[in-house]
């Protein structure tokens, strides 16, 4: 059982009427009348009146005109039938009912794990559960197994775990006058995980058997899997034994074997129960937001229809469609599950490497596209497409000062817009300048090229570092150099 529990405190110098509201209308084939308690007599036809009679102390009424009658311990409905069968036999003509007026209170006594162990004032109307959740209850005390000893020596338990999931009034008992209530420890424990309404530790109880955790869980989700569900158990060698069975065969109770302390029941969900694929737009559309769509279904020309089109800005030429890439990888989990502060360096750059290798970046040219269908990219849940506003310029990246986009301008050579954005770097490897065009996507080197396009990259590769090898190879020529000349001269001489 969950472990919070109802603990407003209570005692027997509490009032007893505030601290026994009644849930309802007193049922008379259950309430049992006692010392105390107040009735009420109603007659009408040749005589009207309403007369008031108490029980006595020792469990009897006085009936007006018409002699006593034993009552403690019997249902109202009894002495109902008794009384109004005697009163018959003196008055004629006359109309009668006898009801209840007020419930009696009375002591009853609570013991085993509460804070104040003793007498707590309860009334004919009271469950157990009322003076239990009166009294501070620990969290390891059992709500399963509360033991009501009657003054005739007769037991019950109450279980007011299962009371409170199924609401079941019979595991929660009418208390008597008298009554001792003991709460023991819980003992023994089941759990219950997965597609459940309240899934976690319950205390086993009383004849429990599979279908009771499932009330006691609340019962499958909707997005249960009704094809398999799965009873891990202990054998007397301890050793694990899974017992696995259909859902609706359990919750009807076709499958109910006893539970034992330690059983852990699983029910898995249905895989991807109600789950919707969705992908993003943002930019040059009619309507950007997230739309709805099928896997392996819906393509980018779907999704440009469901936005309303481009807008007349949009650049039609460089359509980025960003992807995290699909599959599971463990290092990148266990990176993941770590804060900053516990990561060290080379943790933290495989990290960022790991995460700028999950996401796969593409790039479609809206008028090849509509040339050629087989471009058209089929979309994955989870797809960011991009429609930038068409902006003439050149982007310049890698080996300068300040790379970024650069105001594209007819006639500027390359050199100008390396220029625009600071210039070379000193790594820069200065020969190697690459472009890529916007409309093909060819990369070609710099120098093989007159003019540049809108949305072209200027590329700037970084230097190749000399080897130690390199740097050894160049002074061993040196030498050997030096050596020819020397030997040259010593011929001459």
């Amino acid at each position: 059982m969950p472990s919070t529990r109802q603990t407003p405190g209570g005692g027997a110098s509490a009032s007893p009427i505030g601290l026994n509201p009644l849930a309802g209308p007193v049922d008379p084939e259950s309430y049992r009348v006692g010392p105390g308690d107040l009735l009420r007599l109603e007659l009408w036809g040749r005589v009207s009146r309403t007369v008031l009679i108490e029980v006595g102390p020792e469990g009897i009424v006085t009936l007006p005109d018409a002699g006593t009658i034993k009552v403690d311990g019997r249902t109202l409905a009894e002495v109902r039938t008794s009384a109004l069968r005697l009163m018959g036999q003196q008055l004629r003509g006359v109309s009668m009912d006898l009801r209840l007026a007020r419930p009696r209170t009375f002591l009853v006594y609570l013991t085993g794990l509460v804070s104040s162990p003793g007498s707590v004032v309860a009334s004919g109307a009271s469950r157990v559960g009322d003076v239990v959740n009166r009294a501070a209850v620990p969290p390891e005390a059992s709500m399963r197994w509360l033991q009501v000893v009657h003054r005739d020596g007769t037991r019950e338990t109450a279980d007011l775990g299962l009371f409170l999931r199924t609401g079941d009034g019979s595991l929660n008992p009418w208390l008597r006058d008298g009554d001792i209530v003991n709460v023991p420890a819980a003992t023994g424990f089941v759990w219950a995980s997965g597609a459940v309404a309240a899934p976690g530790r319950f205390e086993l109880g009383p004849n429990d058997s599979l279908l009771t955790l499932f009330k006691l869980a609340g019962g499958p989700l909707p997005a249960a899997d009704d094809e398999r569900a799965l009873l891990v158990r202990w054998n007397a060698e301890s050793l694990p034994e899974s017992l696995w069975f259909e859902l609706h065969d359990a919750t009807s109770g076709k499958v109910a074997p006893k539970l034992r302390e330690g059983d852990r029941l699983y029910v898995y969900f249905v895989p991807k129960y109600h789950a919707l694929d969705q992908v993003t737009v943002v930019g040059e559309v009619a309507r950007p937001g997230t739309y709805p769509i099928v896997e392996g279904r819906h393509r980018l020309s779907y999704l440009v229809s469901a936005a309303g089109g481009f807008l007349p800005t949009a650049d039609l030429s460089s359509i980025r469609v960003h992807r995290l890439a699909a599959g599971k990888d463990p290092e990148l989990e266990r990176l993941l599950r770590l804060s900053r502060a516990e990561l060290t360096a080379s943790e933290y750059e495989a990290l960022r490497t790991k995460l700028a290798g999950l996401r796969e970046d593409y790039r479609v040219d809206w008028n090849r596209l509509s040339q050629s269908k087989d471009l058209d990219l089929l979309l994955r849940d989870g797809d960011l497409v991009r429609v930038e506003r068409l902006v003439p310029s050149i982007r310049v990246d890698g080996e300068v000062k300040r790379p970024g986009i650069v105001a594209y301008l007819p006639g500027r050579r390359v050199v100008d817009y390396v220029e625009a954005a600071g210039g070379f770097t000193d790594r820069a490897w200065r020969t190697r300048v690459r472009i890529t065009r916007s409309v093909t996507g060819q990369t070609l080197l710099a120098r093989n090229l007159r003019t540049l396009h809108p949305g072209d990259l200027v590329w700037v590769p970084e230097k190749p570092d000399r080897t130690a090898w390199e740097q050894s190879r160049d002074i061993l020529t040196a030498i050997a150099q030096v050596a020819t000349v020397v030997i040259a001269i010593r011929t001459l001489r």
